[in-house]
């Protein structure tokens, strides 16, 4: 089945030219969610239909060529079964390929990584603040990546829109009741700002979509990259950025600007109604 018809099947409806869909992964550390790594990444990349449907398609048929029955970058990194007897050689031919595959077939990638520190600090300083409602550092990742994409978007297009799959798992569930929040949003605000945009959200079981495995690939080089502190290559088609305490911060005061904003509209009098 194109990856066509399964955004159809998933969103239950068909995709205009206008529509772009960003599909992504997220990332803490090559053990998993056990809360010891400093970082929290999530990443991807974004892409029309034709394009995602090449990626499927391509992807699928490298993995067949090198009888890899699926690419998890866990087990690429760790040297397991199917990667276990690689050599050095094989291995960087195998990424490079990989990496050439999605450059040729998305738009761009994106990734955002936040240091839980900063955000636990940013946050204790902030607790007590009126509107203030802090985030976990997933959901602001979530929030930032979104922003910040459908900020590139608006160069590329200015009518297009936006919609996310993202993989089964137990981030699924906070990263819909995230997306469902910032969709609802209205106002001019940072976190507002781009609400419309967004298209619809859904998620996939593993092993469903190729691209979601180029999304975990993507998103795993770019924590590397983030955590190292080096810097994209030139001309490098991804927008990346490991979040600062100031940026941080910003968001949060936009944050409670919009409750404020949402606050005083809900307060202020209907036409035709006394004021008291």
């Amino acid at each position: 089945m194109s990856a066509a018809h399964q955004f159809k099947a998933l969103f239950g409806r068909a995709f205009g030219e206008h529509d772009l869909l960003m599909l992504f992964s997220m990332r803490i550390d090559e053990t998993g969610t056990d809360g010891t790594s400093d970082f929290v990444t999530i990443g991807g990349a974004v892409a029309t239909i034709p394009l995602w449907d090449a990626l499927e398609a391509k992807w699928d048929g490298y993995l067949g060529e090198k009888s890899v029955p699926a690419f998890h970058l866990k087990e690429f990194d760790q040297r397991l079964e199917p990667f276990a007897n690689w050599g050095d050689m094989k291995r960087r031919n195998f990424e490079n390929r990989l990496k050439k595959i999605v450059d040729e077939n998305t738009t761009f990638r994106v990734a955002l990584s936040i240091d839980s520190a900063a955000h636990k600090s940013v946050k204790d300083r902030m607790r007590g603040i009126k509107g203030f409602a802090a985030d976990s550092d997933y959901a602001l990742c979530l929030r930032f990546l979104m922003f910040h994409t459908c900020d590139q978007l608006e160069k590329i297009d200015p009518d297009c829109r936006l919609s996310i799959i993202v993989e089964d798992g137990p981030w699924a569930s906070g990263a819909a009741a995230t997306y469902q929040k910032v969709a609802a949003m209205s106002g001019k605000w940072k976190p507002a700002k781009h609400a419309h945009r967004l298209a619809g959200f859904g998620s996939q079981p593993k092993g469903v979509l190729r691209s979601l495995e180029a999304a975990d690939f993507i998103v795993g080089r770019e924590h590397d990259r983030l955590v190292a502190g080096r810097r994209a290559p030139r001309r490098d088609t991804i927008l990346s950025h490991l979040l600062s305490a100031d940026d941080l911060e910003g968001w949060y005061e936009g944050m409670i600007r919009e409750k404020e904003h949402r606050r005083s509209h809900a307060n202020r009098p209907k036409t035709g109604e006394a004021l008291q």
